[in-house]
């Protein structure tokens, strides 16, 4: 992360999360492209694979606690 970014981010913390959501919502709109039918193809065709190495045992699920404590200890705090 530059050094730009770094202070941005300083100052968005300390907004309160409505306004957060507020500039989410921005930002959104500000980079939004159309979809990529090759891309959107491509993650089916992943999303798919995955879901089969779960259904056939070669990949394990985490449960979302577990997954949301790691966030938590990794970032802070995360709803």
């Amino acid at each position: 992360m530059n050094e730009r970014v770094k202070r941005l981010t300083e100052e968005i913390r300390k907004l309160p999360p409505e306004e957060q959501a507020e500039l989410i919502d921005e930002l959104v709109v500000l980079t939004y492209r159309e979809p990529d039918p090759e891309v959107d193809a491509a993650w089916a065709e992943e999303a798919e694979c995955r879901l089969a190495a779960i259904r056939s045992g070669q990949a394990q699920t985490i449960p979302l606690e577990e997954v949301m404590e790691r966030l938590r200890k990794r970032f802070g705090r995360v709803e």
